[in-house]
């Protein structure tokens, strides 16, 4: 996994942001199982990194 996320759309570095869960726990759902079983059993957590010039958002998942 590179040490430096780069945005798809402009090729800025992407900033790690942390999710709001003042409001309840952020979730994925899926009915396949797969990748979303691992986020929602703990062991992967999503993780928010935002491009400073362009401000798209994406999500990885994280151990």
């Amino acid at each position: 996994m590179p040490s430096e996320r780069q945005c798809p759309d402009c090729d800025e570095s992407l900033e790690r942001m942390q999710l709001n869960e003042s409001h309840g726990q952020p979730s994925i759902v899926s009915t396949e199982g797969g990748l979303a079983s691992r986020l929602l059993s703990g062991s992967l957590t999503p993780v928010p990194y935002v491009c400073p010039e362009c401000r798209r958002t994406l999500l990885y998942a994280e151990e």
